[in-house]
């Protein structure tokens, strides 16, 4: 039984559930799940977890994200990106110079309130935003709160500009490059985007899905554990009366500097358990393995 973390390399051009059902039918594992669905056209860190690992897919989903993004000046997108119906500006296509798109960029950083596109998976009223796109029909979206945490120019070359961003969770950069056309009084679409980071996962920790078709006799090569998956909160032994009364539904009194928050439980034998909340000493359940 697989159970654990992949970070596929998607490549341009298929869906994530496409990617998805290549992972379950290369690894022949019925249980995984997508953390971060990426457009068809958008390439890189596709996170997909399997078996008891997608008990943990919350606490990867509100990690910060990193994109490098090609944005094409004087054009527009009927969707935001290359997939759409693209129509050239009719104003004229200035030169800019570097400091203003780099203080253009810089306008950015911050928390602000952005309204998803409609070509985008949120659902209304049960239906995904794309499918009305589809049918030409629009319907009103509420403004979410993002925040940008960074943003760097990168290049800008043949109406091309480059840079790289980090950002906060739900936040669509499609969206975002056409209200950099804005300030820029000029059309813009996204030409090209890359999911590079995830939280602490690193560019270098991706496998494509061949070199997965060529790892499958060794896990080590691509799979990270649950435990890596959860090593950003404080890791707590416990015993293994303790772990018995966990994994009834009792809370344990663990004498601990950690308060008011989520832990990582192991057992003696250092396998982990999962995860539990503390508060005044007591540790109740949240997310429990099962190996059974």
């Amino acid at each position: 039984m697989i159970n654990g973390l992949i970070l596929i390399d998607k490549p341009r051009g298929i869906s994530s559930n496409n990617t998805l059902k290549q992972v379950k039918k290369i690894l022949s594992v019925k249980k995984a799940g997508i953390v971060g669905i990426l457009d068809p056209l958008a390439t890189g860190m596709l996170p997909i977890v399997i078996g008891e690992a997608t008990k943990f897919s919350k606490y990867i989903e509100l990690f910060n994200k990193s994109y490098i993004v090609d944005c094409k000046l004087g054009y527009k997108s009927s969707t935001g990106d290359d997939e759409g119906i693209i129509e050239k500006d009719n104003r004229c296509i200035k030169d800019f110079n570097i400091l203003e798109l780099k203080n253009n960029l810089d306008s950015f950083v911050g928390t602000q309130e952005q309204i998803p596109p409609m070509h985008s998976a949120i659902k209304i009223d049960g239906v995904r935003l794309y499918k009305l796109a589809r049918q030409g029909i629009e319907v009103e979206r509420k403004s979410r709160s993002i925040k940008i945490l960074s943003i760097n120019f990168l290049n800008y070359s043949s109406n091309i500009l480059s840079f790289e961003i980090m950002c906060s969770k739900g936040t669509y950069i499609r969206t975002l490059v056409e209200d950099l056309g804005l300030k820029l009084n000029i059309f813009s679409y996204t030409k090209h985007l890359r999911r590079t980071k995830i939280g602490f996962f690193e560019e270098n920790q991706m496998i494509s899905l061949e070199k997965l078709k060529n790892s499958i006799n060794n896990n080590s090569d691509y799979l990270i554990s649950m435990d890596s998956m959860l090593s950003h909160m404080k890791l707590l032994t416990i015993s293994d009366d303790d772990e018995l009364k966990i994994r009834n539904g009792q809370s344990i009194y663990y004498d601990s500097d950690v308060q008011d928050a989520e832990i990582r439980m192991q057992n003696n034998h250092k396998d982990l358990i999962g995860v539990g909340f503390i508060k005044n000493n007591y540790i109740s359940p949240k997310r429990l393995v099962n190996f059974k």
